[in-house]
């Protein structure tokens, strides 16, 4: 029964072949790491360079690299190591459409398959193990002891998985640009919340943060709610938004939100909620709307908390959207941003607040809209309160379980966090 409690028993299983993931973005690294370390030997880089480095030290079986890196792209990678290795599987994944690129490795040494991001733990561990008892047939011959064989080199990708390989690309290609070209308003929808969708951080990287936290998110068109999240030197941010304008509005804004958080916090390290706060509302009313105010533009209500790892601070600042939370003694209390939205172009004048961990024991964010939908009621403080008690009730039990139980009270996006 011990054994069966802690599952260890799973670590034991025989790992018999070493792939290597290389990749730029280092919670990249790290999810893949975690979600494939039972099954292989697994082996990172965060760049082509280092990746050289792992391979003259270590024997690796394939190789999944991805595109578009600094320095050195995949296609290049692949070019530079394959003559060396030529018995290793390769695989190349991007979230664009290098055509030339892709077909240019292919033909000059061979691709065992071209992924697209983002990639499914499930399919991906199958596609791996395609791969390498492609390249690692079965034995079905004992070695003698006193017979030695001689050592065959390891076939090819056969000429039909390399058809099929040229197809996916073609295929691939030509869906996109069938999508730029053709005015079919669902497509251009469907295009922007893969695009949405694909700057929102996942739930497993936010658990390498936090290891107590989840994220409820209905993944559809019509969902105006958006969220990031990311970490520099330590210090946490973790943000909550809701755009109030039409589906294509939302969708656009809610990405270039996404993507301008990104660039505050790892290129221009600002982490005062104040300052990005007033930065995200300038850079949206330049990009969107120009330089002319115009009172009737779409608003964003947004919540934005920076944790400071090494003091176990807390800053909160919020435009129309709050925070709730709960200290150590389970009592319940309403971190309240400014009442006013985020106008873009206007300048904010957000109150931030500061705490620390010791006052609080889980934090949630929730929007207002969210709030207003999810209890159906028409009275903001008796929509408040159900959620209040809701939360009162739930709160004591694991994050992980929290979530499923708040999905079942159609709580559309949500996010909430144990320190």
């Amino acid at each position: 029964m011990e054994g069966v409690l802690d599952r260890t028993y799973k670590d034991e299983e025989v790992k018999k072949y070493s792939i290597l993931y290389v990749d730029d973005e280092e919670v990249n690294l790290r999810i893949f790491q975690r979600a494939f370390k039972r099954h292989y030997n697994v082996h990172t880089a965060p760049s082509g360079q280092d990746a050289i480095r792992v391979l003259a030290e270590n024997k690796i079986d394939l190789i999944m690299t991805d595109q578009r890196m600094p320095g050195m792209t995949g296609v290049e990678l692949l070019i530079e190591i394959v003559p060396q290795y030529p018995n290793i599987a390769r695989m190349i994944m991007t979230g664009f459409s290098d055509e030339d690129e892709i077909i240019r490795v292919d033909k000059e040494v061979g691709l065992d398959r071209f992924l697209v991001k983002p990639w499914n733990q499930e399919d991906l561990k199958e596609e791996f193990d395609k791969a390498l008892e492609l390249r690692n047939p079965t034995e079905t011959e004992e070695k003698k002891p006193d017979t030695p064989k001689e050592k065959k080199p390891l076939p090819e990708p056969s000429t039909k998985t390399k058809q099929e390989l040229k197809k996916e690309i073609i295929k691939s290609v030509e869906a996109r640009k069938n999508m730029l070209s053709t005015v079919n308003m669902d497509q251009v929808i469907e295009f922007n919340v893969s695009l949405r969708e694909s700057l929102m951080p996942r739930q497993e990287e936010l658990r390498l943060y936090l290891e107590d936290a989840f994220i409820l998110y209905e993944h559809n068109r019509v969902n105006h709610n958006g969220y990031w999240f990311g970490e520099v030197a330590d210090k946490l941010l973790i943000t909550s938004f809701n755009t109030n304008s039409g589906v294509i509005h939302a969708l656009t804004l809610n990405t270039f939100i996404c993507a301008t958080l990104m660039e505050l916090m790892y290129k221009d390290k600002i982490y005062d909620p104040k300052e990005i706060l007033a930065s995200l509302s300038t850079r949206i009313q330049n990009r969107f709307f120009g330089k002319k105010y115009d009172e009737n533009i779409c608003s964003v209500d947004i919540a934005l908390l920076v944790y400071d790892k090494q003091d176990e601070s807390l800053l909160f600042g919020g435009a129309n959207h709050n925070l709730y939370s709960f200290n150590k003694k389970g009592d319940f209390n309403t971190l309240s941003g400014n009442v006013a939205p985020l106008i873009p172009g206007v300048s904010p004048d957000i109150d931030v607040l500061q705490f620390d961990t010791f006052e609080v024991s889980e934090l949630y964010f929730i929007s207002n809209n969210v709030i207003d939908d999810s209890t159906k009621k028409s009275d903001g403080n008796s929509a408040l309160l159900s959620t209040q008690l809701l939360l009162e009730e739930l709160h004591r039990f694991p994050m992980i379980m929290q979530s499923k139980l708040l999905r079942e009270y159609k709580y559309k996006s949500l996010i909430g966090v144990r320190f």
